[in-house]
């Protein structure tokens, strides 16, 4: 009795000593200097959260979870100690329904908190490693759905995530489990794995678990805070450079025509790695406003000089977990064989290991494991160059001298030199790497070799300006962690960072405000704020091109974001067939369809449209439509496309007044070229006596002449167009299938230069075979949600279009009143017009063939 008072009085001691002790610090905490300071760092955060969700740098996923991190950083400063990582990890646990819903987020904490249990089951390790690994099997199946037939059981949404979650951090976490080396709980695992802000990155920092433990509150909290602010804006600042380089630095490979083009192409293709770098600040940045006093996970990389100084600076969290569990075990198991040996070989199996961790890593990204040739290169070439790096370093000896002495001249020349060829290098590298494709790669080097004096000097320029910087101003030690002990001054960096992210604001909500200085950056700040896809992206994309997201640049995954959630058969249609002729493809007559999230009927006649006869009656007035996806309507029902809502309209307004029945034959299919639009209209559409042809044309148009080229090439039929003919002999490309080029775009970069010419043709055969018929030809430049930073294709198609001798319908403009944009797609990853978006289209065309006189509004006309 007296034992078990005396334990309950101790209890009641320490809970005692608790109070005391947090009613000191939360004393000291309201101090009015310090409440000041904690003021001014939550204006900082807030002003940074604003700037990123005005202009629209990230998903919407990551904007409410960083709203949330700004909600919980004041309520998670003033918890007591002992509450805080709870309430850590009630945030990220939070944060997952948040972002996946209820359903798909119970999938992903179920899964993972089960992973979590078969760490600390009552077993020997080697019994809980093989119970994991099976389990990772059973999930990697799934992933890969590698059972024929089966049905998917886990959203598919949520494996990219879990697998950033759990695919390296668990291994770290079941090591130190093993070693002791930190502090377990549950609430420790839960916000080490599940890790605010994980749940919007599949491409996440590996975060050490030891290390993390080790460093909460590891400094001032008002230090960390600030730290964590710079690292928020420094996430901010490379997010937004990485905007401005993907929409105005990006070129696809057939368009490089010059050795600039081509020295552009490989260095935004490297520079598009700060989408990852400005990632992992915003993530280290929000640990730091909970407390992490977590190093930087990145440090002047683009100043690298060497192989081994590159793995120093770039995501230095991957090369700690290496080091850690592959580096470390592999050179003490062979260091008794020698000290060069050991190096060497460990160093060749932590950059196997690296390969093969990344591939694995895409894997539950992407849900492929890439092996081809250009990653081949690529990490071989990085593997052996880390390697010889290493052991030459070795051998020689870093300098380790405890004060830092003054390099010589020579010393400063040398280092520049170093830089600048191992920045050369690694763009070469990383060229292959994001390039795939051979062809395409050879497009590059090709232009790259037609370098005259003036692109080498810029080519030659930029390696060795870098260099410069890194001899005079790159030798900034790395930030973070309880070692960063150079911290500015807290109000004048506090005013900076204000600056800075308000000016960001400024011009999210006013960008006219930089005309006057840089026109095109105005225009780009619109187009980032509208979440628009670069010129390139469009491109590809409108071509089927990243219909399986495989081919993306690695680092460029701004599709990724918009098409990485959007359902598996998305893109399927089960009512489409392919025709030998130069049409390509059509629907099956009398079949229907769930596609793109809405049912699609096709009549007996094979158009996706209500059913009709092939003789026209003499009191219907009759207009064919030829148009592409918009005007097939994908994406909506059928009874919402805008064809189907202007001949209700028709009717109903004009009918008895022309005393006509109004008829609008939609010819529309998805990705139909110029040529293929012409087949279908000579093939098909003549046939049905139509009064009006209307042949639709987008801003891509031109883009599209030469997308059936491939087609028309492998089934003999370019002799029936003897504009693509002239094109293919001006351009060198041979008639023969066997001896095109195999890849689709270079054949199209190659025939470009005269589309313009063959659209120019087409519209003129156009023209005059509806003429001979009795056919009144009308050529429409439509509309599209994606027209953004067209403007000079627009231009010339309206161009063509006043010169094409025929009417001209002009429905730029049908979008204008709606000011989001992306209101009107039909899904966050697709940007069909929804069904409001058909009701401006109708609007829009309907007043247009009133106004241009295409269609008859009184009796007799």
């Amino acid at each position: 009795m007296g034992l078990g008072t005396a334990e309950a009085r101790a209890g009641l001691d320490r809970a005692s000593a608790r109070v005391s002790t947090y009613g000191e610090r939360l004393a000291t905490e309201l101090a009015p200097g310090r409440v000041l300071r904690i003021a001014v760092i939550a204006a900082q955060f807030a002003l940074i959260v604003a700037a990123i969700r005005l202009l629209n740098i990230e998903t919407p996923a990551f904007e409410s979870i960083l709203t949330l991190a700004l909600g919980g950083f004041l309520v998670h400063h003033y918890l007591p100690a002992a509450w805080r990582q709870g309430f850590f990890a009630a945030l990220s646990v939070a944060s997952v329904p948040m972002v996946f819903g209820w359903h798909d987020g119970a999938w992903l904490l179920g899964m993972g908190c089960a992973l979590i249990a078969l760490c600390h089951l009552p077993v020997s390790l080697r019994a809980r490693i093989a119970l994991l690994v099976l389990a990772g099997v059973a999930m990697a199946v799934e992933r890969a759905q590698a059972l024929p037939g089966a049905a998917s059981l886990v959203p598919g949404t949520i494996w990219p995530i879990l697998g950033s979650m759990f695919m390296f951090r668990i291994m770290l976490y079941l090591y130190d489990l093993k070693h002791r080396a930190a502090p377990f709980g549950v609430g420790r695992a839960l916000a080490y794995f599940f890790m605010l802000p994980n749940v919007c990155f599949p491409l996440f920092p590996i975060v050490d678990y030891k290390t993390l433990q080790r460093s909460i509150y590891n400094d001032d909290a008002l230090r960390l805070y600030q730290t964590g602010v710079r690292f928020l804006l420094r996430g901010l600042l490379h997010l937004a450079l990485y905007k401005v380089i993907y929409f105005m630095g990006v070129i696809e490979a057939g368009e490089v025509a010059s050795g600039l083009d081509a020295a552009r192409y490989m260095v935004v293709a490297y520079l598009l790695y700060l989408k990852v770098s400005g990632i992992f600040h915003l993530v280290v940045g929000i640990l730091h406003m909970y407390g992490y006093g977590m190093a930087a996970t990145h440090h002047l990389y683009l100043l690298s000089s060497s192989f081994t100084d590159l793995w120093r600076r770039v995501n230095i969290y991957w090369r700690d977990f290496i080091q850690k569990l592959v580096f470390n075990p592999a050179y003490f198991w062979l260091r008794k064989r020698g000290e060069m040996q050991a190096i060497g070989v460990a160093t060749t199996i932590a950059a196997v290991v690296t390969w093969l961790f990344h591939s694995y890593q895409w894997f539950w990204i992407r849900g492929d494991f890439p092996l081809g040739e250009s990653d081949i290169i690529f990490w071989t070439a990085l593997g052996v160059g880390l390697t010889v790096n290493v052991i030459l370093e070795s051998r020689s000896g870093r300098s380790r001298a405890l004060e830092k002495q003054a390099r010589t001249l020579r010393e400063n020349a040398v280092l520049c030199l170093k830089t600048a060829a191992m920045f050369t290098t690694i763009v070469i590298l990383w060229t292959i790497w994001s390039t795939p494709k051979l062809e395409e790669l050879g497009l590059v080097w090709r232009a790259l070799l037609t370098c005259g004096p003036l692109d080498l000097a810029v080519i030659v320029g930029l390696p060795l300006s870098l260099g410069l910087y890194r001899v005079s101003f790159g030798e900034r030690k790395r930030e973070g962690g309880s070692a960063d002990t150079a911290a500015p001054a807290f109000w004048p960096e506090a005013a900076v960072v204000s600056l800075i992210a308000t000016a960001f604001i400024v011009v999210a909500l006013r960008p006219l405000v930089l005309v006057p200085v840089w026109p095109a950056l105005a225009t780009l700040v619109s187009e980032v704020r509208d979440g628009r896809l670069n010129a390139a992206d469009l491109k590809r994309l409108q071509h089927g091109y990243y219909e399986n997201l495989a081919d993306v640049t690695r680092f460029n995954n701004e599709l990724w974001m918009m098409y990485g959630g959007r359902p598996n058969d998305w893109t399927e249609s089960k009512v489409q067939r392919s025709r030998p002729d130069a049409i390509g493809s059509e629907f099956i007559p009398s079949t229907s369809e769930v596609f793109k999230g809405a049912v699609r009927t096709i009549n007996s006649l094979g158009m996706r449209d209500r059913e009709y006869t092939v003789a026209r009656a003499p009191d219907i007035f009759r207009i064919a439509l030829v148009g592409v996806s918009n005007d097939a309507g994908s994406g909506v029902k059928d009874d919402e496309t805008y064809e189907n809502l202007v001949e209700d309209r028709l009717n109903r307004e004009l009918g008895a007044r022309a005393g006509k029945k109004f008829e609008i034959l939609n010819f529309s299919q998805g990705g139909l070229s110029a040529p293929q639009k012409l087949a279908i209209i000579e093939r098909r559409v003549f046939d049905f006596r139509p009064d009006v042809i209307l042949y639709m044309a987008y801003s891509p148009e031109l883009e599209w002449t030469f997308s059936s080229a491939q087609h028309l090439i492998k089934n003999q039929l370019v002799g029936e167009f003897p504009f693509v003919k002239l094109a293919m002999d001006r351009a060198g490309v041979s008639i023969d299938a066997g001896a095109m080029p195999k890849e689709k775009i270079v054949l199209e970069s190659r025939l470009a230069p005269y589309a313009e010419d063959a659209l120019r043709a087409v519209l003129e055969r156009f023209r005059t075979g509806a003429a001979a018929r009795g056919i009144r030809p009308v050529l429409v430049l439509g509309a599209s949600l994606d027209d953004a930073g067209r403007s000079t294709e627009i231009d010339r198609l309206i161009k063509l279009g006043q010169a094409s001798g025929m009417k001209f319908l002009n429905m730029q403009g049908a979008f204008d009143e709606v000011k989001e944009r992306k209101s009107l797609w039909i899904a966050p990853w697709d940007t069909h017009p929804n069904a409001q978006g058909h009701r401006l289209l109708a609007a829009r065309l309907y007043t247009l063939l009133l106004e241009e006189g295409v269609v008859p509004t009184q009796k007799g006309e």
